[in-house]
């Protein structure tokens, strides 16, 4: 027998009996001299040491709910059957009665130097148990089809955002089922379920779960960062100011000299400061470039086949010179691949353009110059996909002061929205990507009010929907498939950058989604 025969033995064996501390009848014990260490592994268990626990279930009507507590009993979120999935109709979810587990644990050093469990330790234990596992009945079912343990796509999931989802190595869970009426069924080898309906309502269930409980984390992360973000100006303020009084209180020979050295150490950490703004810079940059190649790599497919058609047409007419058609369709043709071509040309531009290093200094910019020079740029996508934009500008130019590289990747981004949104329409009616049955619309209304500016960028897209408005800018949230989900929470960090703010409304006045932006206007 090898060390590895005997860990999958005494892991099989404890979990047929579940190590979550339940009481069903029967505890199965392996009994091993030579591989003591690793039975005794198998029956530990690190469940006070978690730091969320999940707790799921859906009731006799259908009905699912959750709640996260931390390790020390405290509810985190909470949440019912109207706010978890996204079908809009809240149907039922068609199982049986279930209940839903997870415990999740934050493998850092320095969260367990203060603890008496070893992270090591608990690492070796959650390589053996990690994963959710389903109890039918009072019996463990594996392994639930080619994925195993990880039948939930957890460690996909996580790829999306590792800061706050679970996976295999970081978790362990459990759904228990007692399934009086046998709506699932057991394969005949009893290697997993079969795939019937009530089955995928369960991963439909516990995939809502994970997904609404990645969301809480994320508005959780973002709210603790804008307090620490609030917290660090006020400590450097109250900072320099005891300086400045400690500093008054010396002698005049003693305090010339350390005015000298403050001044150059707090021009060393200005210009630190300033690397890092522009390092940032260049990461939202180099976003908004990948969110305008998902979107526009999407969209290519569309000139390319135009480019192809119109080949195959020009082909049939230089065979065939006497067609009487030949001038009209082969000027068509020409005037096709041209267009197509631009188009294609373009995106190369774009992202060329976009990592221009002198566009990441900061000075005072015109925001009506910058919006018309984002369009022009964009331009053959927007007559590829028959958009019109509009102009509602202030008649007086309005000024701001940042980046060239921050106010493109706010405009760039809203843009691509905007075209998604309107290929998300497309694709869901009838209505051809080449001929909309609606003319397409982005309007950029600009007004200034004191020393604030507003800017409104709006289309007449089918909306939000499907999220929240306050959902939109977490990372890895998008509505559609081609869909990055890092546009608007790089737009939303990018305008925090300048000190202004920006909020959605699902439905503006043209009946699209509508993004209201407020920042500091510049003389």
């Amino acid at each position: 027998w090898r060390t590895e025969d005997v860990r999958r033995l005494a892991r099989a064996m404890l979990l047929l009996a579940d190590p979550f501390g339940g009481s069903i009848g029967f505890k199965p014990r392996l009994e091993s001299k030579e591989f003591a260490e690793v039975v005794e592994r198998a029956g530990k268990g690190y469940f006070s040491d978690c730091d969320y626990h999940l707790i799921a279930k859906v009731d006799s009507a259908g009905q699912g709910s959750a709640q996260v507590v931390n390790a020390g009993g405290e509810v985190l979120f909470r949440v019912g059957h109207r706010e978890l999935g996204e079908d809009k109709e809240h149907a039922p979810y068609r199982t049986p009665i279930l209940t839903f587990e997870l415990w999740e644990f934050a493998l850092d050093g320095k969260r367990f130097s203060t603890r008496n469990v070893r992270i090591t330790e608990l690492r070796k234990w959650l390589g053996e148990f990690g994963g959710v596992h389903v109890y039918y009945r009072g019996i463990r079912v594996v392994p639930y089809g080619d994925s195993g343990n990880d039948w939930l796509d957890m460690n996909l999931r996580r790829v999306r955002s590792p800061e706050v989802r679970p996976s295999t190595n970081n978790s362990i869970g459990r759904v228990t089922i007692q399934d009086p009426k046998a709506l699932f069924q057991q394969k005949t080898d009893r290697q997993g379920f079969v795939a019937n309906d009530a089955f995928h309502e369960l991963s439909r269930f516990a995939g809502d779960v994970l997904e609404w409980m990645a969301d809480q984390r994320l508005k959780q992360r973002d709210k603790r960062r804008k307090a620490e973000r609030v917290e660090t100006q006020i400590k450097k303020t109250d900072a320099e100011q005891k300086l400045q009084k400690e500093l008054e209180k010396l002698p005049e020979p003693l305090r010339k000299p350390i005015e000298k050295a403050v001044a150059a150490q707090k021009a060393a950490h200005e210009a630190e400061v300033a690397w890092l703004v522009d390092e940032r810079q260049l990461y939202q940059t180099l976003g908004t470039v990948g969110t305008t190649a998902a979107a526009f790599a999407h969209q290519s497919n569309q000139p390319l086949n135009i480019i192809l058609r119109s080949a195959l047409t020009l082909d049939y007419l230089l065979g065939n010179p006497k067609e009487p058609s030949f001038p009209e369709l082969s000027r068509e043709a020409v005037t096709q691949v041209r267009g197509s071509a631009n188009a294609l040309l373009a995106f190369g531009e774009i992202t060329l353009k976009l990592l221009q290093h002198e566009k990441r200094r900061r000075g005072k910019q015109s925001l009506h110059h910058l919006i018309r020079e984002i369009i022009d740029l964009l331009q053959p996508y927007l007559v590829l996909r028959h958009v019109t934009v509009d102009y509602d500008f202030t008649v007086e130019p309005v000024f701001a002061w940042g980046s060239r590289a921050a106010y493109e990747a706010i405009l760039t981004n809203l843009i691509n929205n905007s075209l998604r949104a309107f290929a998300r329409q497309s694709s869901s009616s009838s209505e051809s990507q080449e001929a909309p049955n609606v003319a397409r619309r982005i309007l950029f209304r600009t007004r200034r009010a004191g020393s604030r500016l507003f800017l409104t960028v709006e289309d007449n897209g089918p909306g939000i929907v499907g999220i929240s408005v306050e959902d939109i800018w977490l990372p890895g949230k998008t509505t559609t498939e081609e869909g990055t989900g890092l546009g608007l929470t790089i737009v939303r960090d990018a305008i925090a950058d300048l000190g202004g703010t920006i909020s959605a409304e699902a439905k503006g006045s043209l009946g699209g989604a509508q993004f209201n932006l407020e920042f500091p206007a510049r003389d």
